[in-house]
């Protein structure tokens, strides 16, 4: 017997008040900004694009719900500064925990800004930089609060075939890099979402796509959003200048086709590539409130199936937000002691930065407490997780909600490193396996507790 055809096409829906605020952050040129361990320069000598913070408000109807989010145009934030940036907020914004998600944008052609390098050459404008950022952060959601107005947010899914898979084996020497692994496919799912006013404008859109922001390598010297720049650029080209709100998915295994290149030509082509992409997402949106329905057979040569607009008989206003906490399994990790040791003897700087990130994932480990946010926003979630996870975690969500859209963000709120998947950890020596917190498994347990929390809210 043939299965009936579907009779509506739908895009989920969150329809509230909401508001948007932008401002830019980009730190001075002089800064210090080594961030890889291949860099030959200690600091940034320009800026290839500007930085920017971003706000989004969201309300539901009767203004008794409140979410932020605030998408910032940084690399990384030392846990202990984030969670002091977070604490600063929550009190003066007069937020709860789960309302409030910092999310950003991970370029790492943007200075590492940590208190421990103030003495390096220019370190002396870190400090400057960090303690203004409280402030520019409460700017942005003062400004965001106070343009908030009846609005809907709607999402659809394209594709984007910018990022590969970058767990790869280099042939010669057989050794795991991180580089182009052709022999694997990427996910190259991308979500769009579009905030549009009463009357129907754009008044920003979102861009959520899993892949690190590493075009530009060691080689580069300037301060650069990487390609979420051009990207973004091209993208409010084309909507009248409405901003456009990067949201860095679960790359954790994913790399762009131009991957750590000297020259900013690279970012800008895969900026392209990826704002084309969302351009043509929002290109096949439909109206707001509006979805497309069968009508009906019109007879013609042979019977014709219409399907007209039409309006949805109700627009999702549910506004929710849950925090999600558990302990994962920590893997066995050096003692502090052997790693000042092998510290004191390093003279290469790849190795010095090696090291001194280990010592910082001894800070990080704690007992293997993990955390993570789940946002409602009407038909769609977001999964707000702080750590560099594998594209395996939104696969799955999308795979068990295919109905709804689910937006999956990396290292929001903080960074518990790298999640990877169980294939990942037999490997010999992949990257993001050597530098994990928690034992294998720790990423399918994250997806089962968002899946479950998810069911639970819808």
């Amino acid at each position: 017997m043939t299965r009936p055809t579907p009779t509506t096409i739908k895009h989920p829906e969150l329809h509230g008040r909401i508001g948007v605020a932008r401002h830019e952050i980009t730190p001075p040129a002089g800064i210090y900004a080594r961030l890889w361990g291949s860099a030959k320069h200690d600091v940034a000598e320009g800026v290839h694009r500007p930085l920017y913070g971003s706000c989004l408000v969201l309300q539901d109807v009767h203004r008794s719900t409140e979410l932020v989010l605030l998408a910032m145009d940084l690399c990384i934030l030392t846990q202990d500064e984030m969670e002091r940036l977070r604490a600063t907020l929550l009190k003066e914004l007069g937020l709860e925990p789960h309302q409030l998600s910092i999310h950003p944008s991970h370029s790492h052609s943007i200075p590492f800004y940590s208190r421990a390098h103030v003495n390096r050459p220019g370190g002396h404008l870190i400090l400057p930089y960090l303690d203004a950022l409280p402030g520019k952060c409460m700017a942005l959601v003062a400004e965001a609060r106070a343009n908030c107005n009846p609005a809907t947010l709607t999402w659809a899914y394209g594709r984007c075939s910018l990022a590969y898979n970058r767990d790869a084996i280099d042939a010669a020497s057989g050794r795991d890099v991180c580089g182009l692994n052709l022999d694997e496919k990427a996910d190259d799912t991308l979500l769009v979402g579009r905030v549009t006013d009463a009357a129907g404008a754009i008044r920003a859109t979102l861009v959520n796509y899993a892949c690190h922001p590493v075009s530009l390598g060691g080689a580069n010297r300037l301060i650069s959003p990487d390609y979420v720049g051009a990207m973004r650029e091209l993208v409010e080209r084309d909507t009248g200048g409405a901003p456009c709100i990067f949201l860095h998915g679960p790359s954790g295994d994913l790399t762009p086709r131009r991957s750590y290149e000297p020259t900013v030509d690279a970012a800008d082509q895969n900026g392209r590539e990826l704002g084309y992409a969302a351009l043509s997402t929002l290109a096949s949106m439909f109206p707001p409130g509006q979805q497309l329905q069968y009508t009906g057979i019109e007879e013609s040569g042979t019977p014709l199936g219409v399907w007209r607009l039409q309006a949805k008989p109700a627009v999702n206003e549910t506004l929710s937000a849950q925090v999600v906490n558990t302990r994962l399994p920590l893997k066995s990790m050096p003692a502090r002691a052997e790693i000042e040791q092998q510290l004191a003897a390093a003279t290469e700087r790849y190795e010095i930065e090696r090291l001194e990130r280990t010592r910082g994932r001894l800070d990080l480990a704690g007992n293997g407490d993990f955390y993570f946010a789940v946002w409602k926003l009407g038909d769609a979630f977001m999964i707000c997780v702080p750590s560099e996870s594998y594209s395996h975690l939104q696969m799955a969500l999308r795979a068990r909600f295919p109905e709804t859209a689910v937006a999956v963000m990396n290292l929001c709120d903080g960074t518990y490193m790298y999640l990877p998947t169980r294939a990942a950890y037999e490997r010999n020596d992949v990257y993001p396996v050597r530098v994990a917190l928690y034992e294998s498994g720790a990423l399918e347990h994250v997806a089962e507790l968002a899946s479950g929390a998810i069911g639970g809210m819808r």
